[in-house]
């Protein structure tokens, strides 16, 4: 056996260069190099695909709605020292947070759940997000901590000076040794669109406890973030560019209504001019008779595009779109056709399974962050009073930040699976509540305000708890189905309305 035989037999098939695959060497360099190559175009594309490509836009608005949605809320959990929830402590830290989001955006524009939305879309547009935390002495203000959002294009190496002993790369300076982050340095630290000469030569370095810098870091010692739709970018290019000429087509098809094969075409249109205005040479109701010469022939244009490929083609290709935007092709296209009530079940439980690195990884590094600062600058102006929260201020950020929630697509069978959940102790209710992205306590306090609005007006409580739920009310019940029959007419069925057939 040779020495290239033998090598081979070492190697995994897929490293194999044969006659397909020896054209197929990818350069294997490290993330940042990738990244630092890569990164400005694919920004850009990815720009421009949201900006003109409508299914990108609403993949990018998918993860947002379903990450941030309206806004991702936190219930303080303090306790005291008997182990009870400190009620007093609670409402302060709600309290502060609350008016603290209402003038978060240094801007003033922005509220803070607005902040946080934009944040989620920088993250996924343009692969990482970016705030600069910041403070404006106003009297008028309730604390003077608020957050800055910034371009992930302003951070730049060039005359950036790092501190001994420290790296700069693409904008980011660390330590070479362990990778701690150190500052940031940017080349338009106040953005609003300057284009003087002077502020590309000169950089404001931010230290790192003062930037709130994220994205999915998908390699160790990375930087830099890249747009998760990445690989999407080259499909929904060659995607867009199918529909067009299809519509192209279709459009230039749709303006000719007939050909004339004639041998003398001068003398087809000469024959059929007139002096009288809409004059038909021979009707008979709406109908109009031509007559031809011999040779001459008049054919009807086909409008037959888009062809019947069209549609399984384009199909085709958003679902490729989803899987690479992690969304689904019902979500992606708002195309439901086919879908049963079963089969929506699951597409959405997966999705959700998709959402929880990215609601988990927004929280950890957005929304968590920014409400301890709001705690701790509230106490620093003192706005509250949390006894020990400079000894230990963790204690005061114990809490539950709960994402936007789903919506059931089958709310009675849901209720019910939950209510058994509960029932046996597998489930709280406060879970239940949270997954659709309610606050429990919220839920509870509308319940008796509902309960005392009820009994002043005259009406029993109780009559809430006497509506039938029985599962042969439900519309949507797919189960235990008359045979031939669809979940329709099961329904109907059992409500009576249809004649039971049989016995």
């Amino acid at each position: 056996m040779g020495i290239l035989a033998k090598l081979e037999t070492r190697q995994y098939a897929a490293a194999r260069v044969t006659r397909l695959t020896g054209d197929w060497l990818p350069a294997n360099q490290d993330i940042n190099t990738i990244v630092r190559d890569s990164a400005k175009t694919i920004k850009a594309r990815t720009r421009q695909l949201v900006r003109d490509f409508p299914y990108f836009n609403r993949a990018i608005n998918n993860l947002v709605n379903y990450t941030v949605g309206n806004a991702i809320t936190f219930q303080s959990r303090v306790k005291d020292a008997n182990g009870d929830f400190d009620k007093k402590a609670i409402t302060q830290i709600e309290d502060a947070i609350k008016w603290a989001y209402e003038e978060l955006d240094v801007s003033g524009k922005l509220h803070g759940h607005e902040l946080e939305r934009l944040a989620k879309r920088q993250d996924v547009e343009s692969g990482e997000l970016l705030f600069v935390k910041t403070v404006l002495k106003d009297a008028n203000r309730y604390i003077p901590y608020c957050i800055q959002a910034y371009e992930a294009d302003w951070l730049t190496s060039s005359y950036a000076k790092p501190a001994q002993g420290n790296v700069v790369d693409q904008g980011v300076e660390y330590e070479p040794n362990t990778g701690k982050i150190i500052a940031y340095h940017f080349a338009v630290p106040s953005g609003f669109g300057e284009t003087n000469i002077k502020s590309y030569t000169k950089t404001q370095r931010i230290p790192a406890e003062y930037v709130i810098h994220n994205f999915q870091t998908l390699r160790p010692g990375q930087l830099r973030g890249v747009s998760p739709f990445t690989t999407a970018i080259l499909v929904a290019h060659d995607l867009g560019d199918y529909i067009d000429a299809n519509m192209d087509t279709a459009k230039m098809a749709s303006k000719y209504l007939a050909i004339v094969e004639s041998g003398d075409i001068g003398g087809f249109q000469k024959l059929r001019t007139s002096t009288v205005d809409d004059k038909k040479i021979e009707s008979i109701e709406n109908a109009i008779i031509e007559y031809l010469r011999p040779g001459e022939k008049i054919n009807f244009a086909q409008h037959n595009m888009p062809g019947a490929s069209f549609d399984p083609t384009v199909k085709f290709f958003l679902r490729m779109v989803a899987v690479s935007t992690d969304t689904t092709y019902e979500l992606l296209t708002g195309d439901y056709e086919g879908v049963s009530f079963a089969n929506l079940k699951g597409i959405r439980s997966d999705y959700g399974v998709m959402l929880k690195p990215h609601q988990q990884r927004h929280i950890k590094h957005v929304s968590q962050p920014i409400r301890q600062d709001c705690i701790q600058w509230a106490v620093m102006s003192g706005k509250i009073n949390l006894p020990g929260y400079n000894k230990n201020p963790r204690h005061y950020y114990q809490g539950v930040y709960t994402h936007p929630g789903m919506e059931s697509t089958d709310l009675l069978r849901d209720g019910k699976a939950a209510i058994e959940l509960i029932q046996a102790g597998l489930m709280s209710p406060q879970e239940i509540v949270a997954s659709r992205g309610r606050d429990f306590e919220d839920v509870l306090d509308e319940i008796s305000e509902a309960k005392k609005l009820m009994e002043a007006a005259g009406v029993p409580f109780e009559k809430l708890f006497s509506i039938p739920t029985g599962m042969q009310n439900n519309p949507a019940a797919l189960g235990a189905t008359t045979k031939g029959d669809n979940p329709h007419t099961t329904s109907l069925r059992s409500m009576g309305v249809i004649p039971k057939t049989g016995g």
